[in-house]
């Protein structure tokens, strides 16, 4: 497939799910990558999570810019992680697309008491397409995964290059754990309000969440992360006042999908919500 015809089909894709031609391409790409990992000998060893992941259970309404990994039974020092992608970025796919690691940071980890790793790799589509893409390893969370098949980008009802591909993931259970244990510990200081956005709309999915699995991924995540697992969430009235500043941005962001998925105005409504599905289905 030459450089046209893909932007042709993002663009037809584009169109057709209301999003804007970088959107998809980000997405393509990000799926792209996650091939490479599924055709790896490293395909245990990194277990997929994140926003990217959670748009594969449910509409989450926001953009995911990068693809978010636990490292797993692996020695994840930074040259064995630098060893690890290379290799995966050399895996070879009929797909157009090319890899190449660029570099490795340590990541500070506030909950655990070693680093997790940002790596940053450059990739092209033929000759004129180029871009980035962000992959944050985690280090040190314990979780059940599964191995799951994930169904790929279509255009005209047929796969654009596989179906699906097969990864080891992060089950929906530990993602809202994770997610929930970040609210609790940043507390006031937590800025990202994608965390409230997604408890929100996963606690709206009563089908997709086991709670009995649900309460034991949040045990171990407090253990784990060596946080009191302080419940309901709370927060004070100033302390509100200074987050709706950052959820009033987060809701500009994210233009007509809040009204679409009915997402409130106000950041102590989410809280109310999330606190209520909580104490409902008698999560402690």
């Amino acid at each position: 497939m030459n450089e046209q015809a893909l932007k042709e089909r993002i663009k037809s894709i584009a169109k057709d799910e209301g999003k804007d031609f970088g959107e998809v391409w980000r997405s393509l790409v990000l799926e792209r990558f996650l091939a490479r990992i599924s055709g790896s000998e490293y395909r245990d060893q990194f277990i997929f999570k994140g926003g990217l992941l959670l748009s594969h259970y449910i509409d989450i309404g926001r953009e995911t810019k990068d693809v978010d990994f636990l490292a797993n039974k692996i020695n994840a020092d930074v040259p064995n992680i630098e060893k690890s992608f290379i290799e995966i970025c050399s895996v070879q796919i009929e797909d157009g697309f090319s890899f190449k690691f660029a570099e490795v940071v340590p990541l500070e980890q506030p909950h655990m008491n070693y680093p997790g790793y940002r790596l940053n790799i450059d990739l092209t589509f033929g000759q004129k397409m180029k871009d980035k893409i962000q992959v944050d390893i985690g280090v040190g969370d314990l979780v059940d995964p599964k191995l799951e098949s994930l169904e790929l980008y279509e255009y005209k009802g047929k796969p654009i290059f596989e179906g699906a591909i097969t990864l080891q993931i992060y089950p929906v259970e530990t993602i809202f754990a994770e997610k929930l244990e970040t609210v609790v510990s940043k507390g006031a200081a937590n800025s990202r309000m994608k965390d409230f956005h997604d408890l929100l709309l996963l606690s709206r999915e009563n089908s997709l969440l086991d709670i009995a699995k649900l309460q034991n991924s949040i045990d171990t995540t407090f253990t784990t992360r060596n946080t009191n697992k302080e419940l309901p969430v709370s927060f004070e009235e100033d302390e509100f006042a200074a987050m709706q500043t950052l959820w009033a941005a987060h809701l500009r962001k994210l233009g007509k999908v809040a009204s679409q998925l009915s997402i409130p105005a106000t950041l102590e409504s989410v809280v109310t919500e999330i606190n209520d599905w909580l104490a409902d289905k008698k999560i402690s």
